[in-house]
């Protein structure tokens, strides 16, 4: 659990579903309590400076196998580690930077939120999706569809060759039409990626929507910190 502070409060204000006026403030006078005790001791503690924290991906077939993008494949002989591998056909000590990639996923309920969508749709501008590249974009809600009209990014997306997909869980779990091939590799967004989760033998790499948005125009996995402005 992290205490909420400003940053979290601002954001709540004026949400369609959070309390309002005289409400909101009694809130927030109560969630300001929600916070360790001044003389709490820990076994451990850990500091961490968030600017030297690079973007991160999957490489496995569970969430806690990711890497830096800048990082290699670990050295590991465990049995479901190499298990792993083996299904994601990757080796130990290789980079995933320039692996090649023909399904892009934004969307599931962890990442598909207007934020979400309007960081890609910046990347997005004026680019176009790799030909290799399916790029499925699905709003987690009729609310963040509605948005994604109304400001302008569906009409990005679409002249960048991406598909705007119905709103729901869709490719995030092999839902309806929007199944992964065996064997193939798809950039996702979501918060799963066991196997099978998006299809039959379907490989997932879980990454960020700016991550997802820039391997969709190069058509593989790259270092985007080194394309932006």
């Amino acid at each position: 659990m992290i205490a909420p502070d400003d940053v979290t409060f601002a954001y709540l204000k004026d949400r369609d579903f959070a309390p309002k006026g005289k409400a909101l403030e009694d809130k927030v006078a109560y969630w300001k309590t929600l916070k360790t005790d001044s003389d709490a001791e820990f076994h451990k503690e850990y500091f961490f400076d968030a600017s030297d924290i690079e973007p991160m991906l999957t490489y496995g077939t569970n969430p806690g196998m990711g890497i830096k993008i800048s990082e290699v494949i670990p050295e590991t002989n465990e049995a479901s580690f190499n298990k792993a591998l083996n299904y994601m056909n990757f080796e130990k000590g290789e980079s995933l930077i320039n692996k090649s990639v023909n399904y892009v996923f934004i969307g599931s309920c962890t990442n598909s939120r207007i934020e979400d969508f309007r960081v890609a749709a910046n990347y997005v501008q004026g680019k176009q999706k790799a030909p290799n590249v399916n790029a499925w974009l699905v709003p987690g809600s009729q609310k963040v569809a509605k948005q994604i009209e109304e400001e302008g990014l569906q009409d990005i997306f679409e002249k960048a060759g991406f598909q705007m997909r119905q709103p729901g869980c869709s490719a995030c779990l092999a839902m309806n039409d929007d199944k992964i091939p065996e064997g193939e590799y798809c950039v996702s967004t979501s918060n799963r990626n066991f196997e099978g989760r998006q299809g039959q033998g379907a490989r997932t790499i879980l990454a960020s929507p700016l991550m997802a948005a820039a391997t969709a125009v190069e058509g593989k996995i790259i270092n985007f910190i080194e394309y932006l402005n």
